[in-house]
């Protein structure tokens, strides 16, 4: 009754260990902690092809080593990839007007070029006012409580609400 077990244990153990081939174990690269970075799997992959040297961030995005490659090659591997970047996430509505609360914060304490964040990507346009000045750290951390408050009654994962 030994010698029929043998062969599917055989079989189970070789398939939990994989082929080998791969040069890197799944086990030792972090697994992406979200769809967003997932998705960027491929674009990472294509620009690792094109001779370019990644690194896994902690928790498991994988970023370009800016530091062991020029400037030329890092545009020419992602001008050779830029087909596999994934479409831009959608603006989270929620955060879009919290970083909105926060610049009329910042517009009314000293800054009133301060812009809003884009619609389209939630960023800060680039611009002068946002350039670095040596009050602006405080009046960001000053402006938090503020946007913050722009969101109660909306509840968050951070409020349990």
């Amino acid at each position: 009754m030994r010698r029929p077990l043998a062969a599917p244990l055989l079989l189970a153990a070789l398939a939990l260990t994989g082929c080998g081939g791969d040069t890197e174990p799944a086990a030792s690269r972090p697994v992406p902690t979200s769809s967003i970075e997932a998705a960027y799997d491929p674009f990472y992959d294509c620009l690792a092809e094109q001779g370019l040297k990644l690194v896994d961030t902690e928790g498991g995005a994988r970023r370009v080593d800016k530091d062991a490659h020029t400037v030329e090659a890092q545009m020419a591997a992602q001008e050779a990839c830029k087909s596999l970047m994934p479409p831009a996430p959608p603006v989270d509505q929620a955060e879009l007007t919290r970083d909105k609360a926060m610049s009329e914060c910042v517009r009314r304490n000293g800054f009133p070029d301060y812009p809003d964040p884009d619609p389209k990507t939630g960023r800060l346009p680039e611009s002068e006012a946002v350039k670095y000045d040596p009050a602006l750290p405080e009046i960001l951390r000053k402006c938090r409580p503020v946007a913050a408050e722009s969101q109660e009654g909306r509840g968050s994962a951070v409020d349990g609400g």
